[in-house]
Formats: structure tokens, C-alpha cells, sequence
């Protein structure tokens, strides 16, 4: 199918990976809503994405980690462009606390936000998806749901429950051509000076550089592409090595 023909939903698109994400995705051809709670961003959301040739962008203010948040943004691109090809499950909050000081609240917002809002989000998009006889669902992950570190607790714990449940929705949704993958990305420089904030090659990533928004990008683009029709289930690591293992030095 041409990519023209074809829509996604990035969630967490205003700003950082989730508008790269985007951006790529409009420049490759596809029609994308870019959803985001904060209205503050999507202003210039919008602006990055009607700049970008390709398919058509629209934006839209909207918290997935409520059903009707979630909802409102899978309606949008059926409402806009009659379907949904691409959903990725991006959006996410990520507090810093020790466990044994960590707010309940902060706890509870993130597994809201993280985990709840991608299981909303692809509860409203797979019955569109089995309709059409196929889709593509991309669970952000991280590293640190692997690896995890101090102060990161609830982060980690939500990322590690994203790709048990990325496991689950691809056997669910395999029968009716609907793939369901996880990226795990590691250190990504996704904030403007990001990379003139960096030393020098940073120790502990055998690549010798940290990863930058094109390189998820790509890697959705890929997930969501008919070379990957017989890859679900899985979780991809994107950390330039950072986890394989260690220097014996």
C-alpha cells in the first residue's frame, strides 16, 4: 500500500522523539496525528509538520492515559483520513525519586501515563486495525526497563511492563494481521543542545556515540513497513550496545 494511503498516530508527538517520529513518518508520505496533552508544544508541533513535504499532519490536545484522551486521539486520524495504519505508543512521563521516598501519586501518574495510556490507546485502535485486516503497533520501551538505576523506580517499572505487554497484544492481535513490536531505545539525545552538552564519546556505548530522534525513527518506519509483516512480539534494543555487555578492560 502506498504510504499515502496509509495513517498513523504518534502520541507524545509534540515535542522531542515522539515529533521526530512524526516529522518522519509525514516526510515518508503518511497522514499522521500527532497527539499531545500539552498544548503549550503542539503549537509548534503543527508548525514542524506543515513545513515537512509528504502526507498530510494534523495535531491534537489529548491525555491517553484517560479512555477518552486516548479515544479522541485514534478518532482523530479515523475522522481525518478514514483509518489507522501506524500507532505509536510514545508518550510518556518520567519522574526521579527514591523508592522509599516516591510519592504514590508521582507512581501512580506514571503507570497512567506510561502503561495505561498505551494499553487505552491500542484498545481503541485495534478494532479499526482488524477491520482493515492489518496494522502496526509500536510500544515505547527502554533500556532502563531492563537496566534499571536509582531514583528511576517507577520509570523502569513501567517500561519492563510495557514489553510483557507488547507480548500479549502481538499474540492477541497476530490472528487478525495486526503486529505489535517494542523499541527499547537507551541514552537518546532528543532536547535542543543536547549534543553540545556531550564531552566527548561517552564510556559504556561500544557505537561511541549516543543516539539521536532519526534513530528511532527509522526503526518505527521499519516496524511499520512490509519487510517486518512476519516480526511481532519482539523487543528491540536501540542503545548502540550499551547492554551487550562490558569492556573485559
Amino acid at each position: 500500500m502506498p504510504e499515502s494511503d496509509r495513517a498513523a498516530v504518534v502520541t507524545g508527538g509534540g515535542s522531542g522523539i515522539g515529533l521526530a517520529i512524526a516529522r518522519h513518518l509525514v516526510g515518508e508520505g503518511m497522514d499522521v496525528v500527532a497527539a499531545d496533552r500539552d498544548p503549550a508544544v503542539l503549537g509548534e508541533a503543527r508548525a514542524v509538520l506543515d513545513a515537512t513535504d509528504g502526507g498530510k499532519a494534523v495535531v491534537v490536545e489529548a491525555d491517553i492515559g484517560i479512555q477518552e484522551g486516548a479515544a479522541r486521539a485514534i478518532g482523530c486520524a479515523i475522522e481525518q483520513f478514514g483509518r489507522i495504519d501506524l500507532l505509536v505508543n510514545n508518550a510518556a512521563v518520567h519522574p526521579l525519586e527514591l523508592l522509599e521516598d516516591h510519592d504514590i501519586g508521582t507512581w501512580h501518574e506514571t503507570f497512567r501515563v506510561n502503561l495505561d495510556g498505551t494499553l487505552m490507546c491500542a484498545q481503541a485502535a485495534l478494532p479499526h486495525m482488524k477491520a482493515q485486516g492489518g496494522g502496526t503497533i509500536v510500544n515505547m520501551g527502554s533500556v532502563s526497563g531492563r537496566v534499571p538505576y536509582a531514583t528511576g523506580g517507577a520509570y523502569a517499572a513501567s517500561k519492563a511492563a510495557i514489553e510483557m505487554l507488547t507480548k500479549v497484544l502481538a499474540i492477541e492481535a497476530g490472528p487478525h494481521g495486526v503486529t505489535v513490536n517494542c523499541i527499547a531505545p537507551g541514552s537518546i539525545r532528543h532536547r535542543p543542545g543536547d549534543e553540545a552538552r556531550d564531552s566527548g564519546p561517552p564510556r559504556g556505548i561500544p557505537i561511541g556515540r549516543r543516539g539521536n530522534t532519526a534513530d528511532v525513527a527509522h526503526l518505527v518506519s521499519y516496524l511499520a513497513s512490509d519487510a517486518a509483516r512476519y516480526m511481532t512480539g519482539a523487543v528491540i534494543v536501540l542503545d548502540g550496545g550499551a547492554t551487550a555487555g562490558r569492556d573485559r578492560g
